[in-house]
């Protein structure tokens, strides 16, 4: 068995040292610790561990000669003045919470540099493109809404996109209902990939309560026109058990990804909603 890794940097897929680790194993491709990261300005971040915030990364068991280099990469030299300090974190996933090693600075070396609020290094790259792509797999596959909100010309519908490792589930709580969310699995989500404006982004964080903490924005990698491409979603920050989603809410999913999205995919949509409509028989037997 190797060592565990949380990397929330340039080690991140589609970040120029990925290289250094795309071979180990990934263990979670959306994964979170407790601290607050710092731009460096020399282009990559560094992270504080405190608890006054999220960072966003991914985990990986990784070689010993792997380790070595990523030691070498942070200027961790334990013997030595390092970089970098290096630490065993705990660690939250979708499948639970892990212990990794991260690699950190103390607040005296930061104290000159600026938060990045997000916590999230490849979210601020997708930020600052030039009408980035969105990839939609709740009700926001649908444009009627958009449209009475008066924003739909800022979203260009693109066709269909499909995001591996990851299945849809309704997490979140609202009065009448659950709510779409991603969580990593065996599976496959299909939605519908837009690009679109910093206005269209300002509608979606609104929308998605980014700012009372029900959504995060995140970035996935996302099959579209036979390519990857890194894509700006929106993923559930306090999953909780499955609830089903109102009728109304599914209508909208189900409108919202014809035509692009397949037929076989829609059907599973449904069924998952259904299910979680029925009555839980072996609770109702075991209360008997």
């Amino acid at each position: 068995m190797g060592t565990y890794v949380f990397v929330y940097g340039t080690l991140r897929y589609g970040e120029r040292n990925h290289r250094i680790i795309a071979e180990e194993k990934l263990i979670a491709y959306q994964a979170s610790i407790q601290g607050r990261m710092v731009d460096t300005e020399l282009g990559f971040p560094a992270v504080v561990l405190d608890d006054s915030s999220w960072v966003y990364g991914e985990v990986y068991e990784v070689s010993e000669e792997t380790l070595i280099k990523i030691n070498a990469l942070e200027g961790y030299e334990p013997k030595q003045d390092p970089y970098y300090e290096r630490v065993q974190v705990e660690v939250k996933t979708d499948y639970g919470f892990l212990n990794a090693y991260t690699y950190y600075m103390v607040a005296h070396q930061v104290k000159e540099w600026s938060t990045i609020a997000s916590g999230d290094w490849r979210l601020e790259s997708i930020l600052n493109r030039f009408r980035p792509y969105y990839f939609a797999y709740g009700s926001c596959m649908d444009t009627e809404r958009i449209e009475q909100a008066g924003v739909l010309s800022e979203f260009d519908r693109m066709g269909r996109g499909q995001l591996s490792g990851f299945e849809l589930q309704f997490t979140t709580h609202l009065p009448d209902g659950g709510r779409a969310d991603i969580v990593e699995a065996d599976d496959m989500v299909e939605g519908i990939v837009y690009q679109v404006t910093m206005w269209a982004i300002h509608y979606l964080y609104e929308r998605e309560g980014v700012n009372v903490g029900r959504y995060r924005p995140a970035v996935v990698d996302v099959e579209f026109n036979g390519e990857l491409h890194s894509m700006l979603t929106f993923i559930v920050i306090d999953k909780q058990e499955e609830l089903a989603p109102p009728d109304h809410y599914l209508r909208e999913i189900l409108r919202g990804a014809s035509p692009d999205v397949s037929s076989s995919y829609l059907a599973k949509v449904h069924e998952r909603a259904a299910l979680l409509r029925q009555p839980d028989e072996m609770g109702v037997e075991g209360e008997l």
